[in-house]
């Protein structure tokens, strides 16, 4: 029996702030909120930035133009860039600032930070959960799509000849590309199980869920953090991207406001984004976001809250390709085979309490490309009217993060009952296929029940196409009532009380200014050669008793047979 891959927990930071509480998820949609839940949004935003001025903090997060002094003044290099707009994480933060950072490239530090705000979401001390599930139970698949590009990371390593100074012993270990789960493993979690980065361009944070679910489904890992962290703000990605002609510059951004009659003596880059209207590219982001999947049995068993089901992820490639960055036909696959599990397994009604996260770049061929898809899979399945967003236009595309935005707003949605709409974008372009499709140009307010699942959806360069399928905390419930019995759904409830008391007081600590990450850096590790005493059955840690089970049988039964 496969176990089901429960959302037990998440947390991360973008251009909206920390994705713990639905406080980024709040901030995209800030009008649209109570004056309680703004309250708590500015007060969680402020104590980031350092300011306590509504404005400032309103003015300096989500898809902006990028602070001044926000690049390297040491750079080598000083390019007059074609934008200086991006999804920056909120003004005057650094998250190396919240822990001993020792020389990490930013996306590291997100890491570190966004893990720790993953950690605190469960409600349950980290330690205690190490108590009770053996760690080499426990995996982190999480990486970047395009290498720690800053000066700490790869492109430090590669500056420093063309700058005359040395390659230090940091830049070759900091720039792995796994080294967001890599350092998850050794410094937030302590974890012993699988590791690694299941590298799929944009489609990054699809793929490391697809491997996640796995896990879990298998009972490989009885836990799995997955996730994806980027931060490609650096004047070297930014004139590649506009090699590439996908990037979304000034002077181009000036002709379409004048174009469609907004004021264009300078560039409003809040706008910059526009996913499936008249637009001129894509805008960078920066994003480390991460979810806590749990196999149902343990989440039943701790208590835990159940924010969502992590159902699957499909990945499919383009086959022949005119153009490597251009988009091909493996995504008809991966959305339909979304669908068709969706009316397999849950019914026809089903496919109509869907909604779509569209990868939505803002790019003229995106525009036509994904709206075709959309169309074409919901007319072939009977949706007369899918809902799609495209959060992009509020914080920019995070590359291998993007996935992971979705999948917190997703959850955020369901908690606030509420969908972004893609506000930037006035309305939509002539190109863009409609037919069968709600394209959400402003917010959605919907009731409990209204949507059971969310469809993830993502276009990397390459043609690495990933779609995804979330279920909402209902329907997981629903799930597990399926499987468990009335008493055993009912002492779940009872246990999951003092998980939600100490939910509410991280979220007080929160609120009250706390920004520390959770960093254990040399205490307890092991020495295998002095700690450890092997057999061929289990490894045990002197230190502490801990074992480690050594069993394990191949699969391939039939072959074996004398």
């Amino acid at each position: 029996m496969s176990n089901l891959p429960l959302i037990v927990g998440y947390g991360g930071i973008n251009a909206a702030g920390r994705s713990i509480f639905d406080f980024s998820h709040q901030r995209m949609l800030f009008d649209s909120i109570n004056v309680e839940k703004q309250n708590e949004v500015l007060q969680s935003l402020g104590h980031l930035m350092g300011t306590d001025k509504k404005e400032q903090i309103l003015n300096s997060t989500l898809l902006r133009t990028i602070d001044d002094n926000f690049f390297d003044e040491h750079n080598f290099r000083s390019p007059e860039l074609p934008t200086l707009a991006g999804g920056q994480l909120p003004s005057g933060f650094n998250p190396a600032k919240t822990y001993n950072s020792r020389q990490h490239p930013r996306s590291l530090a997100m890491t570190i930070f966004g893990l720790s705000d993953a950690v605190m979401s469960l409600g349950l001390p980290w330690e205690e959960i190490l108590l009770k599930v053996p760690r080499q139970k426990i995996s982190c698949v999480s990486g970047c799509a395009v290498a720690q590009a800053d000066k700490y990371g790869m492109g430090g390593m590669f500056q420093a000849p063309l700058a005359d100074s040395r390659i230090t012993s940091k830049h070759m270990a900091m720039s792995l590309g796994e080294g967001s789960a890599d350092f998850g493993h050794a410094y937030v979690l302590g974890s012993m199980g699988s590791t690694g980065n299941y590298t799929g361009a944009c489609a990054t944070f699809q793929y490391n869920l697809k491997l996640g679910i796995s896990m879990i489904q298998s009972g490989e890992s009885m836990i799995s953090i997955v996730g994806a962290a980027e931060s490609g703000i650096v004047p070297e990605i930014y004139e590649a991207f506009s090699a590439t002609k996908g990037l979304a510059e000034d002077v181009n951004l000036m002709k379409l406001q004048e174009k469609l009659g907004e004021d264009f003596s300078e560039p409003n880059h809040r706008k910059i984004c526009r996913p499936f209207g008249e637009n001129i590219g894509m805008s960078l982001g920066e994003s480390a976001q991460f979810v806590i999947l749990m196999a149902d049995s343990l989440a039943l068993e701790l208590g835990l809250n159940i924010h969502g089901a992590a159902l699957s992820s499909h990945i499919h490639a383009d086959g022949y390709k005119k153009s490597i960055s251009g988009p091909g036909a493996g995504n008809y696959l991966t959305v339909g085979k979304v669908f068709s599990e969706i009316k397999k397994h849950f019914g026809e009604d089903a496919m109509h309490k869907t909604f779509f996260h569209a990868h939505g770049t803002s790019t003229p061929q995106n525009r036509e490309s994904e709206s075709h898809i959309i169309s074409s899979i919901s007319k072939a399945f009977g949706i007369k009217s899918l809902p799609v967003t495209a959060i992009k236009s509020y914080l920019g595309h995070s590359l291998a993060a993007a996935g992971g935005d979705q999948m917190i707003s997703s959850l955020g949605s369901w908690r606030n009952n509420l969908i972004p709409g893609i506000a930037s974008t006035p309305k939509l372009a002539d190109n863009v296929y409609t037919e069968n499709v709600n394209f959400l140009l402003e917010n959605l307010e919907f009731e409990n029940n209204d949507f059971d699942f969310a469809v993830l959806n993502a276009k990397g360069f390459g043609g690495n196409n990933g779609t995804a399928l979330i279920a909402s905390p209902s329907k997981a419930m629903q799930l597990l009532q399926s499987k468990y019995s009335k008493d055993q759904i009912k002492k779940y409830h009872s246990q999951k009380e003092s998980i939600d008391n100490q939910l509410q007081e991280n979220k007080n600590s929160i609120l009250k200014g706390d920004i520390q990450s959770r960093y254990i850096f040399g205490d307890n590790v092991i020495d295998g050669i002095n700690d450890f005493e092997v057999e061929s059955h289990q490894i045990t840690n002197r230190l502490n008793n801990e074992k480690f089970n050594l069993q394990s049988t191949l699969p391939y039964q039939e072959f074996f047979k004398k």
